[in-house]
């Protein structure tokens, strides 16, 4: 009867050791989400709406979930250049999760002037209050097109980030909302 007691005990223990199992797999493997994401400028130069979302100091205005930011180094000429800074973001559920802390490096670069113009950001995100890391990057492009007989700018920008496959949803929604609040802002400083 002992022996027959600790099987059902173990049949009983398996499926939450095999849950345990799956969900500490999901925590730690990591995933690639990329977002793609685009706007067009009418009657704007890729230079000058390169020449604002360069500047880092207009980066709180397009960003308004960006709550605090340090710029830590500044290196390069006028034409290509890095930085390096530290922002502080405001995320879903922040009064449980916190800030999102984003060290990161952002090189600025002509591609084909006056037509092509470049940005690349590498940043290590700290969320959940510095629990989790997660590496984003992101490259943005600023080029001459054309759209329903109007020239302008085409805005686009890819941006990867490794979120755990737990996570992956909200990571999602996170870069969603970042960019369609960015997006938003920079279409409004052109009109």
């Amino acid at each position: 009867m002992t022996v027959k007691m600790a099987g059902l005990r173990t049949r009983r223990k398996l499926p939450l050791t095999i849950g345990c199992l799956v969900c500490l797999f999901l925590i730690m493997k990591r995933g690639n989400q990329t977002r793609n994401y685009e706007l067009f400028i009418p009657h704007r130069d890729p230079k000058v709406v390169w020449d604002v979302v360069a500047d880092f100091s207009n980066m709180p205005k397009l960003n308004t979930r960006i709550d605090r930011w340090e710029l830590l180094d500044e290196s390069g000429n006028f034409d290509k250049w890095t930085y390096k800074v530290i922002t502080y973001e405001s995320m879903i559920g922040q009064w449980l999760f916190g800030y999102n802390e984003n060290h990161g490096e952002v090189l600025v670069e002509p591609i084909d002037a006056p037509d092509h113009y470049y940005m690349q950001e590498m940043y290590t995100t700290h969320s959940f209050h510095g629990l989790l890391t997660i590496k984003n990057h992101g490259k943005m492009h600023f080029k001459s097109a054309t759209r329903d007989g109007q020239k302008g700018t085409l805005f686009l920008h890819e941006a990867y980030c490794n979120c755990p496959l737990l996570l992956a949803p909200v990571c999602i929604l996170e870069t969603d909302l970042n960019r369609a609040e960015f997006l938003r802002n920079l279409g409004a400083w052109f009109q």
